[in-house]
């Protein structure tokens, strides 16, 4: 088993959770994201394959990202990297040096319009 480096830490993200929130006039506003931490993680590619919809196709890819060990993070948060937005898929707490996030970004979705 290899040990986790600091300097393999070398991307910035921004953990999300969806929370309900209130609204300037008191409405309830549900599933916005909050930030809840940034952190340096390693990010890698892991897959990408092309789902058929309707009439479109849309391709979702899967990242893993490594970061030191947190126990706040769960399935449904959101990983916000470079603009892009990647949804947890699973979170593998196995080892006790680091957590191994499974994350899919559906580029449909990026506010980069890519």
């Amino acid at each position: 088993m290899s040990v986790l480096h600091a300097g393999e830490l070398n991307k910035r993200i921004t953990l999300q959770c969806p929370r309900t929130v209130r609204g300037k006039l008191g409405e309830v506003i549900p599933d916005q994201l909050i930030d809840i931490a940034t952190v340096w993680a390693m990010a890698e590619v892991k897959s990408n394959r092309k789902i058929r919809t309707f009439d479109q196709q849309q391709v979702v890819e899967t990242w893993l990202f490594t970061l030191r060990p947190r126990p706040d993070i769960r399935i449904g948060w959101q990983i916000r990297w470079q603009e892009l937005l990647f949804t947890v898929v699973a979170v593998d707490r196995t080892r006790p040096d680091r957590i191994e996030i499974k994350a899919e970004r559906d580029t449909r979705h990026d506010r980069t319009g890519h």
